[in-house]
């Protein structure tokens, strides 16, 4: 993946309904060459899916890490049950003395340690840490 193909999915990210031609004109490559890129991503499992996001009317949202070390499991075994959960936006494996990070969203301090507890319950979680997000500075 190089930086075009970032950018792509940074469109897409933001917008998926982007059409092929304003992708195209973005990154300063043919349609065909961006359909073809974007068709790779798709293959490749990179992009996964298509959604729409549906505007909250109250979109009061708390953010959190939940720093995951892993016992008789494995990252690549927890990754795909965890990912089921809608309040999971991203699962990543790490170095040091976790084993995986996965960035939450809900909608209430009672909905975050319900998760926590519910992903805790797991086969092979040896331990949960809870990071709630105070502010963002960048």
């Amino acid at each position: 993946m190089d930086s075009i193909d970032r950018t792509l999915l940074q469109l897409l990210e933001a917008d998926s309904r982007t059409p092929v031609k304003t992708l195209a004109a973005h990154v300063g490559l043919a349609r065909s060459s961006v359909q073809a890129r974007v068709r790779k991503l798709e293959e490749s499992g990179v992009i996964r899916a298509y959604t729409i996001r549906i505007s909250d009317p109250d979109p009061a949202e708390i953010e959190a890490y939940l720093w995951i070390r892993t016992g008789s499991a494995t990252c690549a075994a927890i990754a795909p049950v965890v990912s089921k959960f809608e309040e999971v936006q991203q699962c990543r494996s790490i170095s040091g003395d976790r084993d995986m990070v996965l960035l939450v969203r809900v909608r209430t301090m009672e909905n975050l340690a319900e998760l926590r507890n519910r992903i805790a319950a797991l086969d092979g979680i040896a331990s949960v840490e809870t990071h709630p997000v105070l502010k963002d500075w960048i």
